[in-house]
């Protein structure tokens, strides 16, 4: 009987063991398998930390071109408004010597009209003059002249 034991425990026992090596065996693949993945986590982990580097130096210079691109539009914008007040103060000065020039202008057309006038009646007294000289000249003159002939003397 203890032959039979044997060989039953013996054939138990190697059950367990086959039992323990397709344990072991599923273990060892399972594991093979985690360091796979746990390699490919790894390899994967390494290129986001390269990526996610790259993205930061981008990121980086991104943000130097926005402050230099913000610095030249407040540069623009500050001499943009710069030249819109010396344009308005320069409109300004041109509006005012337009309305300086426009009464200037009046000023002068006044005097003109009353120059004209003024030279309308000196124009007028000097006709007026001219037509009373001429009045005068003729009563100052004889109207005509009469020859009066007397005899002759033929001295013979």
């Amino acid at each position: 009987m203890e032959t039979r034991t044997l060989a039953r425990e013996l054939s138990l026992l190697a059950t367990e063991v086959d039992s323990l090596e397709k344990a072991r065996v599923l273990a060892q693949g399972e594991r093979d398998r985690e360091a796979k993945r746990r390699a490919k986590a790894e390899a994967e982990a390494r290129n986001l930390r390269a990526e996610l580097e790259q993205a930061r130096r981008r990121a980086k210079a991104a943000e130097r071109a926005l402050a230099e691109l913000s610095s030249s539009v407040n540069a623009s914008t500050h001499q943009a408004e710069t030249n819109e007040r010396e344009l308005r103060a320069r409109l300004d000065d041109a509006e005012q010597a337009k309305k300086v020039l426009r009464h200037e202008v009046e000023q002068s057309e006044r005097e003109r009209r009353a120059m004209e006038l003024h030279l309308k009646e000196v124009l007028g007294n000097l006709r007026q003059a001219a037509r009373e000289a001429q009045r005068v000249r003729e009563a100052s003159e004889p109207d005509e002249v009469t020859v009066v002939s007397g005899p002759r003397d033929v001295g013979w």
